[in-house]
């Protein structure tokens, strides 16, 4: 018992570094993702926290059990290269017995991985689907950022403010250059503008004071030129259909109840973490093994090898099911077969067949 309150702790701790740095390295990716989006126009400063957090959370079903498999292979190594393994042994501590204990930890942290892959990571999908599809939908005032030029009226025209208030209803030094359906191209420069609303039909306009207003046709040398004092410009509404609810943020339970190859190779993927995590943890054990001389790098490359591969079958078998060329039934636990018949495998040849199946191997 103390034994393996020592190993948890051990774990527990290495666990914790772990997946404090792979959450630093994947942090700085998706603020680099985040901040282009706010550049590009497409995501509102607004919501730049609460995207970012939902990402976090989906984000954390790749590293939780990848954290806790190189947590075993890291800690059981250093046991190793300090002979505290060698020390366990002659103490009457098997192998088995450190698989047993590395499981019990490893089934309570498949608890918490199967909460984030059948409830949260659904629910985070589904609001950052939300989030994406109201962007779609805002108008283009809305992602205006003050001295850059954006594209607007779908891609057929460009528009420059030199500064904008905070809610994007007062523009100061308004820019806007559109080519419109009957090959007339339109420019306008206004000193000031702001944001209203019909209340009877509901359109949105920018209302431009005090500019100029220059329309030329193709092809022809003459244009046309207004002075204003007032000029509304309708503002257009980026049409997006509404969508119905992709499958990666259904509801696990009524993931269950739909038919189609796409829900099942769903439903086979949020399953897969969960058991992954069990089958890399038992991995980890024989994984581990490695002498004072060899270092413990060669066998943490080793793994990561290892955790790259079967993620990529798993992969390949959702791709697989989805387009009916692995069975439902099947699924996806011909890769997990494949990684259980590994980790047999390797304790066979660490502990010997005779041994694995004794008495004594369990104490």
């Amino acid at each position: 018992m103390i034994i393996a309150r020592y190993l948890i702790k051990e774990i527990a701790q290495t666990l914790f570094g772990v997946s404090l740095v792979l959450m630093l390295v994947g942090l700085s990716g998706q603020l680099v993702g985040v901040f282009a989006d706010v550049a590009a126009g497409t995501l509102s400063v607004s919501t730049v926290m609460v995207v970012l957090g939902l990402q976090t959370l989906s984000m954390l079903m790749v590293i939780l059990p990848l954290s806790l498999y190189l947590a075993v292979l890291m800690t059981l190594s250093r046991f190793y290269q300090n002979n505290e393994m060698a020390a366990l042994s002659a103490s009457g501590v098997s192998q088995i017995y450190i698989v047993q204990v590395v499981l019990s930890f490893a089934f309570l942290f498949s608890i918490l991985i199967g909460i984030f892959s059948f409830q949260i990571i659904p629910w985070t999908n589904g609001l950052q689907q939300d989030i994406t599809l109201k962007a779609e939908n805002a108008s283009e005032l809305e992602g205006m950022t003050a001295g850059r030029f954006r594209e607007v009226s779908a891609g057929v025209g460009v528009m420059y403010v030199e500064s904008l208030n905070d809610e994007h209803t007062q523009m100061q030094g308004v820019f806007l250059q559109q080519r419109l359906s009957n090959n007339t191209e339109l420019v306008i420069r206004a000193n000031k503008g702001q944001r209203e609303i019909d209340t009877k039909t509901g359109d949105r306009f920018m209302v431009l004071e005090n500019g100029v207003r220059y329309q030329k046709t193709a092809g022809q040398l003459d244009y046309t030129m207004i002075e204003f004092e007032q000029h509304g410009v309708r503002i257009h509404e980026k049409s997006s259909a509404i969508q119905q609810k992709k499958y990666i943020a259904i509801p696990t339970l009524e993931l269950i109840k739909k038919d189609g190859l796409i829900y099942k190779a769903e439903f086979q993927s949020r399953l897969a973490p969960i058991l992954l995590t069990l089958l890399l943890s038992a991995l980890a054990v024989p994984l581990s093994q490695t002498s004072p001389r060899q270092g413990s790098y060669l066998r943490l490359g080793l793994g990561l090898l290892v955790y790259i591969v079967v993620t990529n079958l798993i992969s390949l078998g959702k791709t697989w099911i989805a387009q009916g060329k692995v069975p439902s039934m099947v699924g996806l636990w011909w890769v997990h077969a494949i990684l259980l018949f590994f980790v047999i495998i390797l304790l066979m040849h660490q502990m010997g067949f005779r041994y694995l199946f004794s008495r004594d191997a369990h104490k």
